[in-house]
């Protein structure tokens, strides 16, 4: 009976320890809400900035303990290069040729570390563009509230750096500027 009673004992015991060690491991995944986040591509040109919208983005993350940014274990971005629009034909053409959507037909960004300081921070990130992969930084605000991260910022970036030749038209007389910035809002939901 003893032997008994001392069992159920340790069986209890190897429960409660197993589902409070569980519960300490949780991890907590928030998926990427497409239909309102948003991602501007601006630039310019010998003749005039331009822009160009990003109509499929899909991303996750995931964190240790909920809204907690300092608990970040994994997060990435993807966008297909064929989902970024301009009003001209032409220009998205050239895009997707200087992006070689051919080869490569996703970018794709995976965050390395985040370093949260108050509603801001900066992120490092493994951002891969057309099969080239460099480690970038970037600052960035972020606000939560209800179930829902929304993270925002400004990435500058150059496309030389990642072997993309700035795109030209017209025989070469209209020429695109080597910098660009993306404009981001991405929201989260759990």
């Amino acid at each position: 009976m003893k032997r008994m009673i001392r069992n159920l004992t340790f069986s209890a015991l190897a429960v409660l320890f197993l589902v409070a060690n569980h519960s300490a491991t949780a991890q907590i995944q928030y998926k990427l809400d497409s239909k309102n986040s948003s991602m501007l591509v601006k630039g310019t040109s010998t003749i005039h900035d331009w822009e160009m919208a990003v109509e499929n983005l899909q991303g996750a993350f995931t964190l240790q303990e909920d809204q907690d940014l300092d608990q970040l274990t994994t997060g990435h971005v993807l966008l297909d290069v064929e989902s970024i629009k301009s009003e001209r034909s032409l220009m998205n053409k050239k895009t997707y040729e200087a992006l070689k959507e051919d080869d490569f037909p996703q970018i794709k960004a995976k965050v390395s570390q985040v370093t949260p300081n108050g509603n801001s921070g900066s992120v490092l990130l493994e951002l891969t563009i057309a099969g080239k992969t460099q480690e970038v930084t970037d600052d960035f605000e972020f606000s939560a509230a209800n179930g829902t991260i929304t993270v925002q910022g400004v990435l500058d970036l150059r496309m030389s750096d990642f072997g993309v030749e700035p795109p030209v038209a017209m025989m070469g007389t209209i020429k695109t500027g080597d910098e660009i910035k993306v404009e981001y809002k991405l929201v989260y939901n759990k």
